[in-house]
C-alpha cells in the first residue's frame, strides 16, 4: 500500500468522502442528480469489477424514480430515520461503540479510542461533546482526509505517516465494525438505495482489506 501512486490516493479520498456524504444525511435533490445524471459512483468504481455493478444499480434506482422525486426523497428520508436516527429502536446504529461493546453503549472506550486517533493527527470533531466521533460518516471522512493528506504531503516520509495512519485506522477501527453495520443496513432497509449503499460500502472495505494485506 505504501507504493500506491498519488492519483490512487486521491481516488481513495474521493471514494471515502462520497460514501461519508451518503451516510451523513438522507440525499437531497442535488445529490441524487449528481448520482444519477453525472453517474459519480460509476465513475469512481469503473475499474473495480466487484463494485461497478452495484454502483450502476444504485444509480439506476435513482433514475427510475426521477418522475416522482418528491415521493422518492420522502421514502429515503423515512428509511434513513428508521435505520439511523429513530424514533424507536435503531435498526442499524451508525456508531462503532454500539457494534463493538457488549452493552451496545455510546461514548464508551471505543469512542474515546477514535477520538484519540483523531487527536493524534491534530483533528477534533466539531460536535464531539454532543455527537459521538465514531459515527460512520465521521470515520469515513477521516479515512478520506488521511488519503488526501498523503496526496498533499511534501515528502515521501511525510506521506508515509498518513498512509500508515490510514492503514492503522482501518485495521483498528473500520474493519472491526463497519461490515456488521453494513449487514444491518442491508437486512433492515426498505429501499434499494440504502441496501445498495451498504453493499457498496462493504465491497469497498473488502477491496481496501486486500490493499492493506489483511486476511
Amino acid at each position: 500500500m505504501r507504493g500506491t501512486t498519488t492519483v490512487e490516493w486521491q481516488w481513495r479520498s474521493y471514494v471515502y468522502v462520497s460514501l461519508a456524504c451518503l451516510f451523513r444525511k438522507e440525499p437531497d435533490e442535488e445529490i441524487l442528480a449528481a448520482l444519477s445524471e453525472e453517474q459519480q459512483l460509476s465513475c469512481l468504481f469503473e475499474d473495480l469489477k466487484s463494485l461497478l455493478p452495484v454502483a450502476v444499480e444504485l444509480e439506476a434506482d435513482i433514475a427510475a424514480h426521477a418522475h416522482e422525486s418528491d415521493a422518492y426523497q420522502a421514502q429515503l428520508r423515512e428509511d434513513f430515520n428508521r435505520l439511523f436516527i429513530g424514533p424507536g429502536p435503531l435498526l442499524a446504529p451508525p456508531w462503532e461503540s454500539v457494534h463493538r461493546s457488549r452493552e451496545r453503549l455510546l461514548f464508551d472506550e471505543h469512542t474515546l479510542a477514535v477520538r484519540a486517533f483523531y487527536h493524534s493527527f491534530g483533528l477534533k470533531a466539531a460536535k464531539q461533546e454532543q455527537e459521538p466521533e465514531d459515527h460512520i460518516a465521521l470515520e469515513l471522512e477521516f479515512a478520506g482526509w488521511l488519503c488526501q493528506q498523503a496526496v498533499n504531503a511534501e515528502s515521501p516520509e511525510q506521506a508515509g505517516v498518513f498512509i500508515d495512519g490510514h492503514r492503522e485506522f482501518l485495521v483498528r477501527h473500520m474493519f472491526e465494525w463497519v461490515p456488521a453495520f453494513c449487514g444491518a443496513v442491508s437486512r433492515s432497509s426498505e429501499t434499494a438505495f440504502y441496501r445498495k449503499l451498504a453493499i457498496l460500502t462493504m465491497l469497498w472495505l473488502d477491496y481496501e482489506k486486500e490493499a492493506v494485506h489483511i486476511e
